[in-house]
Formats: structure tokens, C-alpha cells, sequence
């Protein structure tokens, strides 16, 4: 049996994937929890005005955006595990990370509208 002993390269390469992923879990919780909750306050209370099923859309799309947004981040830890192996980790952080950038930046956007 081969003993296979992890070098420093491996625990460095393993902390910037899970240090990246923690990041992308923040962000993520930003943009639901802080920018989207208030957007679709803004659209369900302010712009439709739904009468009694407007609490019920509300809660059940904030529920379909989480649901969303956490298959998006468990999709993107092993995607970016599979980044550092193949010395890709900035460029596949960055493919995770800016649909969420962007996705905020547009629920920044439409409460200001």
C-alpha cells in the first residue's frame, strides 16, 4: 500500500478552494437575503399588489430562489475542487461568482426604479 503523504502545494490549493467557496456562500447569502428579498418586496408589495395572494407568491418565490441558489453553490464546490486540480481556480471562481455579482447588481437596480 502506498502511504501518500499531502504536500504543502496541496493543503494551500485546498485552502484557496475552500476559502473561495466561503466566499461564494456569502456573496450568495447577500444576494438573496439583503438585495433580492428587498426587490421582491418591491415588485409583489409596491409594483403588482396581488391582493391576499401577494404574501404567498412572495414566500414561495423566495423559496424557489434559495432552493436555486443552493444548487448553485453545491454545484460550484466540486467545479471549483476540479479548478485548482487543473491550476484554473481564479478563472472557475470567477465563472461562479459573476452570474451572483450580477444578479445582485440587477437587484440593486430594481427597487431604485
Amino acid at each position: 500500500m502506498i502511504d501518500h503523504q499531502p504536500t504543502a502545494q496541496t493543503w494551500k490549493r485546498g485552502a484557496a478552494v475552500w476559502g473561495l467557496w466561503l466566499l461564494v456562500l456569502g456573496l450568495a447569502a447577500i444576494v438573496i437575503y439583503a438585495i433580492w428579498w428587498r426587490a421582491f418586496f418591491e415588485i409583489y408589495y409596491v409594483w403588482l399588489s396581488l391582493g391576499d395572494a401577494t404574501r404567498l407568491v412572495y414566500e414561495l418565490t423566495m423559496i424557489i430562489l434559495t432552493i436555486g441558489m443552493v444548487t448553485w453553490i453545491a454545484i460550484g464546490e466540486p467545479y471549483l475542487v476540479a479548478g485548482a486540480r487543473a491550476n484554473r481556480l481564479m478563472r472557475r471562481f470567477w465563472y461562479v461568482a459573476i452570474p451572483l455579482l450580477i444578479a445582485g447588481a440587477i437587484g440593486l437596480i430594481i427597487p431604485m426604479i
